[in-house]
């Protein structure tokens, strides 16, 4: 079974074939529960018992598919390498700022240096992706827009040139693409109580944006690689 929450009707197709039920039936549920009645536990966490109580437990088995927001130099690379993460990722960064950086000279303070510090400690982590497709794209607030320009970039970018580091994220910006990643991972054990959630506020009125942002979940591979055979697509969006 897959979660595939690349729309509101992704979502709900998965939700039917994971919960082994109809979709008239499982919105009649949704629609019906109100969870500020049922207890004092977060609504997406109620949402799921209930819904568990009536179609039973999901089978345990199960992928989730996620969304990377990033923007790509060579499409080659991730299908040869996948998608690396943060260590990795970043010796590879910065081979190809240092080729995009020439001229430019250093001003003034990194203005990142505050959110570098809390980055820069002995484990690796990422490759991070959104559950949501929707919100990797759109990125409302408070969420950082990765296709518009990788945090990675913005830190190497000032930790080198202070305040002309824009002018480092100009020049990867226009010799990059903006693109999602989709990749496969095993369940983790929140995502099926966001993506019921999110259906929830869709079928209660929301915007899929509105619902996306208070449903949606995030995925650290913790250090370990998303392989090549683990991407279902590449898929390159309008220049941002």
């Amino acid at each position: 079974m897959i979660l595939d929450c690349s729309s509101f009707k992704s979502t709900k197709t998965s939700l039917i074939n994971i919960f082994n039920t109809t979709e008239h039936e499982l919105t009649l549920t949704l629609k019906s529960l109100n969870p500020s009645d049922l207890g004092y536990l977060p609504p997406e966490k109620i949402i799921f018992s209930e819904i568990c109580s009536v179609f039973g437990l999901p089978d345990e088995t199960l992928d989730i598919l996620w969304f990377h927001g990033t923007r790509v130099f060579d499409i080659d690379k991730f299908r040869e390498l996948g998608v690396l993460p943060k260590t990795q990722a970043k010796a590879y960064v910065e081979s190809l700022l240092k080729c995009l950086s020439t001229g430019i000279v250093l001003s003034g303070e990194n203005p990142f240096v505050m959110s570098m510090s809390g980055k820069d400690g002995p484990h690796d982590e990422g490759p991070f992706a959104f559950l949501i497709k929707d919100i990797a794209i759109n990125a409302p607030r408070p969420n950082h827009n990765y296709t518009k320009t990788p945090e990675m970039v913005e830190d190497i970018a000032g930790s080198w040139f202070g305040e002309n580091y824009s002018e480092l994220v100009e020049r990867f910006k226009e010799k990059t693409e903006p693109s999602i990643i989709s990749f496969y991972a095993k369940a983790k054990g929140h995502e099926l109580s966001a993506a019921l959630f999110y259906m929830k506020l869709i079928l209660d009125g929301e915007s899929e944006i509105d619902a996306g942002s208070s449903a949606n979940i995030f995925f650290d591979s913790e250090g370990e690689i998303i392989t090549p055979d683990r991407i279902k697509d590449i898929e390159l969006l309008k220049s941002v």
